[in-house]
């Protein structure tokens, strides 16, 4: 019992120890992480073959079905935390180290951006912390370790805003950035952050006693809340961006509920919602002859005049009439439901239909640099409609809240909703850095779904989104994608 014990307070000391910042084992530095020279990290570990030993290891293919034996029922088995612990243990450090592997094969301007720099930097500190930690073997070891844990997702929240910045920055290049094709990149870069986070989060809360979760899976998510969520959320930040938002029509199945995670659902109904808004929006904003302001004598028959609040009488603003976004609910059959949102916000125009699925596109920035006029698109990474939208250009902040830290959900009890942000510069949350539509893609394909697109030029969009429903089912059961270590090149196309 003396020896345990001892070990028990030995793994908690070295715990600790990096909880509170310190990595001497690894760097040989009492230093906290956040003032580590990261340059000379990066020199030490160019003759260190450690990450390359951990990215050729198998990992273990997550599946649903271990997902809900871990987490089902945990609370009333120690084991099967301490179990799930360990597996988590083992799988963090090799998937990080799959990710280093791919960051350092990118082209040298793309590595030497100080924001994909940053990412590598965070990616390496983790990949370091975590492979060191002793092996949990009590429920205070887990603790210790859920905190770790708990730390290292919260330092990886804006990660995703720093590599969409850095991919701007490089596209912005005049002549190497037309010759750049990282969509594949950035399709294994990011669907192994959503697996790396599924699999911390569900860790995290299994031991949580909550009537309809195992984990973080919601076994009877509710549909129609999720859908007033985002609704309410999008019309919120577009009524502070804009000072209008288009009203939202709801139809079709009013009593539906999958087994999904609420997160990743309210992440693409917030993102579809929010550009189809924008699409409506922008392209109906502008008075075609007369200024913002009229007299009410005057206001023209296709907008409606507002008396301004605290002006005089006889002058008013003008706004105009917005068709409404609709969405229809659809359950379909083979365990899958479809939730379409139709925009008349212009639709995209055909040369773009193909790019708007490309991370970084934006319509946005096209107007911008090229002065361009407005699509009117009511979908594309920044053009409006189905996605978000474009980094301004004007050098502020630009914070699209990709995994963000942002108000929980109480409704739901799914934790936070990325994407889903309040406190920050509002105009921003209708515009971002033109991941919003392939990263929503990518959520929906994780979990065996899919985005599609229907457009028609001048007129709108129809987005679809198709869910399966996260089950155990005797045919069929998902089993996540994972990408190989340096299995997927950047394509340059030559000059």
């Amino acid at each position: 019992m003396g020896s345990l014990a001892a070990a028990s307070l030995s793994w908690r000391v070295q715990v600790a120890a990096l909880i509170r910042g310190l990595h001497t084992t690894a760097f040989a530095s009492s230093q906290p992480l956040s003032e580590l020279n990261f340059s000379t990290i990066r020199a030490e570990s160019f003759y260190d073959s450690t990450v390359e030993k951990y990215a050729s290891q198998d990992v273990e293919v997550l599946s649903l079905r271990q997902m809900l034996s871990f987490g089902r029922n945990a609370w009333d088995d120690p084991g099967k935390i301490l179990k799930s612990a360990r597996y988590v243990q083992r799988e963090l450090p090799r998937r990080l180290a799959r990710r280093l592997m791919d960051l350092q094969l990118l082209p040298y301007i793309v590595v030497a951006n100080p924001h994909i720099k940053k990412v590598y930097n965070q990616y390496h500190v983790s990949f370091e912390t975590l492979r060191r930690v002793p092996m949990v073997r009590t429920s205070e070891d887990n603790q210790e370790f859920s905190q770790l844990l708990r730390q290292h997702l919260d330092q990886h929240a804006p990660m995703l805003d720093s590599l969409a910045t850095g991919l701007r920055e490089c596209k912005d290049k005049v002549l190497v950035g037309p010759c750049l094709q990282m969509d594949a990149f950035f399709d294994s870069m990011l669907r192994s952050r959503i697996s790396r986070r599924v699999i911390a989060e569900q860790h995290l809360h299994i031991g949580n006693k909550r009537p309809g979760y195992i984990g973080v899976i919601c076994t009877d998510l509710d549909v129609q809340e999720s859908i007033s969520f985002a609704v309410q959320k999008t019309k919120q930040v577009c009524m502070e961006t804009y000072g209008m938002a288009p009203d939202v029509v709801v139809s079709g199945e009013s009593k539906v509920s999958i087994p999904y995670i609420p997160a990743h659902l309210d992440y693409m109904l917030y993102e579809l919602l929010k550009n189809a808004m924008r699409a409506v929006v922008e392209s109906r904003s502008s008075p075609p002859h007369n200024p913002r302001r009229h007299s009410s004598s005057t206001a023209p028959t296709t907008a409606t005049a507002t008396t301004a609040p605290s002006s005089s009488s006889s002058s008013s603003y003008w706004f105009p009439r917005l068709p409404p976004v609709h969405i229809r609910v659809c359950d379909g059959a083979a365990g899958a439901l479809t939730i379409k949102i139709s925009d008349q916000g212009g639709g995209i125009p055909d040369d773009l239909i193909d790019k708007v699925w490309s991370y970084g596109f934006t319509t946005l920035g096209r107007k911008r640099r090229h002065a361009a006029p407005p699509s009117g698109g009511s979908s594309s990474n920044g053009g409006g409609g189905s996605s978000s939208s474009a980094a301004a250009d004007d050098g502020e902040h630009v914070v699209e809240g990709l995994g963000s830290v942002g108000p929980a959900r109480i409704v739901s009890g799914g934790g936070l909703p990325a994407g889903l942000m309040s406190g920050q510069g509002s105009r921003y949350q209708m515009a971002g850095l033109g991941f919003g539509l392939p990263l929503s893609r990518l959520y929906a394909r994780y979990f065996g779904g899919d985005l599609k697109l229907q457009s028609i030029p001048g007129y709108g969009t129809d987005a679809y989104l198709t869910l399966k429903h996260l089950q155990e089912l005797d045919d069929g059961e998902w089993v996540e994608k994972v990408d190989d270590p340096s299995m997927l090149p950047i394509q340059v196309v030559p000059y």
